[in-house]
């Protein structure tokens, strides 16, 4: 069985440098976004969380949040967007309800969820 990339994520280092360069940026206590506007036909999502938000437990326990939250929210959110989502430290502290909270709020700021 081959490996099939997942279609709604980021994963090269250029596409999350061309969000962080070229995107508007977003931002609240727990986490900032980086939203371009591209010519796909649905959003992708890149997820970052550095080594300052804690060990590989804690980092993992953000990412896992942030996926689940952009899988609730992704049916309404706009086609043609890359989104690039970076926890921050005060991330850790949130529970699943908190993380779509406030993701919502960031999307609703950056006008790309209907």
């Amino acid at each position: 069985m081959s490996y099939q990339p997942h279609p709604d994520r980021l994963k090269k280092s250029w596409e999350f440098q061309r969000a962080y360069k070229k995107g508007k940026k977003y931002w609240d206590t727990y986490f900032v976004i980086y939203v371009y506007h591209t010519q796909l036909r649905r959003p992708r999502l890149g997820i970052t969380v550095s080594k300052k938000v804690g060990k590989s437990v804690q980092r993992n326990r953000v990412k896992r949040l942030i996926r689940e939250a952009f899988h609730i929210l992704k049916s309404e959110l706009l086609p043609h967007y890359d989104i690039v989502v970076v926890g921050r430290t005060a991330a850790c502290r949130l529970s699943m309800h908190q993380v779509q909270d406030s993701l919502n709020k960031l999307f609703h700021r950056a006008s790309i969820i209907t």
